[in-house]
């Protein structure tokens, strides 16, 4: 049986040390995810909740990072930007995972 976790899927155009925050939020929470570029500029949720997993993570050319489920219908769940702080997409990554677990997000 696969455990559960999320797939993060971000343009290629993004730098990753400008997301690695996000990673290190979810790997304290002991969640596993899965990571992968795409030769694109916007990232629709089909790409990131189609997956193993049905939650995920986008992450577009302009920056915006967005946190969805596959059956949840509004927009996105949780919604953050690769210029915020360090410690912002720390505590995104961290409820992104606390999601899935269903634990009370942190602030």
């Amino acid at each position: 049986m696969t455990k559960a976790g999320i797939d993060i899927v971000c343009s290629n155009i993004i730098k990753i040390n400008d997301i690695e925050d996000i990673f290190f939020g979810i790997e304290e929470e002991e969640i596993p995810y899965i990571f992968k570029f795409l030769q694109l500029e916007k990232i629709n949720k089909d790409l990131y909740t189609n997956g193993r997993f049905e939650i995920g993570i986008g992450i577009d050319f302009d920056g915006e990072i967005v946190l969805n489920q596959k059956k949840y219908s509004k927009d996105f769940i949780l919604k953050e930007n690769i210029k915020s702080s360090k410690k912002k997409l720390r505590i995104f990554g961290q409820n992104a995972a606390r999601i899935l677990k269903g634990l009370p997000l942190k602030k």
